[in-house]
């Protein structure tokens, strides 16, 4: 395996993780996982490349509610989001981050392409052409239609291209500030370059208007922040070329920390691509930065990715907590998919 170097140091804070379980894995069959906890106290979750019950067509995401705790949680669909067309029907809508914010749903998502000529290498994918979008009702009805999205997106182009909330606990309370933070990477679903960060004033985000956002540019010496209206002035929060894949960052607050898990595919150019995943975790005072590395899993699993931390499902003010992830993507192409579902592991860090 070919695992990448990170460029960041070694946090001072957390030494690591220890895992406390073995994966767990259930019979909801998809990948992605992102996550949000609502005040009506459940999660709720999309779902990309879903399979529901007995139904042989595929979806390209859907809603999901999560009830109890690990390992005796419960993760039913609630939506399969059928006007964002069925799996494999190109170009592919994609669901990214979920945040609950003052008991609406916001979902950020995408249309995925296959790698071409804009991709970093050959087999990263491209993601274009991003909006959010929101439900009132906990997942049952969203605003907008898929060609209203693809027509007038939020973020068109690569401008901010796969949308992730910064998670701040139960229906946001634990909010830093004013304002709602949003990350993505410079293109697609894995291995690019680099993340960006945007924010919007929390009384607004429900306009869904492309003109109250903000783009982060610099922090100073004391780790202030500057921003800008301009996304073509906008500057990353995390830089590591050909090693920066969609993900979020969540707020731990026994850490008082942002963690940012990051991951990839080792063998981009190898006998076996989109194979075996690493995992990056990271940790910074700000939702910018500046990260420290806390944790190299170099096996995270074969084709794993986009892994989560649930707030829900902290321990001690996230001292311990449970890790959702995607589970095998190769596996779907096996007819039973038996590892290709939604799945939990329990870990804690080392202080």
């Amino acid at each position: 395996m070919n695992i990448p170097t990170s460029p960041y140091p070694q946090s001072k804070l957390i030494k690591g993780i220890r895992w406390l379980t073995e994966p767990i894995l259930d019979n909801n069959v998809g990948d992605v996982w992102s996550n949000t906890w609502a005040d009506d106290d459940n999660l709720y979750l999309v779902g990309d490349d879903t399979f529901l019950g007995d139904d042989p067509r595929g979806r390209n995401l859907s809603i999901y509610k999560g009830e109890g705790m690990p390992p005796e949680h419960k993760v039913t669909p609630i939506n399969d989001m059928q006007e964002f067309l069925q799996a494999v029907v190109a170009p592919w809508w994609k669901g990214a981050g979920l945040a609950c914010i003052d008991g609406v749903l916001y979902l950020g998502l995408y249309s995925q392409s296959n790698p071409n000529e804009l991709s970093p290498s050959r087999l990263a994918h491209n993601a274009d052409h991003s909006s959010i979008i929101k439900s009132t009702d906990y997942g049952q009805t969203w605003s907008g239609s898929p060609d209203e999205h693809l027509a007038n997106p939020m973020f068109p182009g690569k401008e901010f291209s796969t949308p992730f909330f910064v998670q701040y606990g139960k229906n946001y309370s634990g909010a830093m500030d004013e304002y709602v933070y949003m990350c993505s990477n410079d293109g697609g679903w894995n291995n690019w370059n680099r993340m960006m960060l945007a924010r919007v004033l929390r009384t607004k985000i429900g306009a869904l208007d492309r003109r109250d956002w903000e783009f982060f540019m610099a922090a100073d010496g004391q780790n202030r922040s500057t921003w800008t209206s301009d996304v073509d002035q906008s500057g990353s929060i995390f830089e590591h070329k050909l090693h920066t894949s969609m993900t979020g960052i969540h707020y731990v607050p026994a850490l008082d920390r942002f963690l940012m898990p990051q991951w990839g595919y080792t063998d981009l150019n190898g006998e076996n691509p989109l194979r075996q995943t690493y995992m990056h975790l990271y940790e910074a005072p700000k939702p910018w930065g500046p990260w420290a590395l806390v944790h190299v899993e170099e096996d995270f699993g074969n084709a794993w990715y986009n892994p989560s931390f649930p707030a829900k499902w902290f321990e001690d003010g996230g001292l311990r907590m449970w890790l959702v992830s995607s589970g095998d993507y190769m596996a779907k192409r096996v007819a039973n998919r038996p590892d290709y579902s939604f799945c939990v592991r329990k870990l804690e860090f080392v202080l």
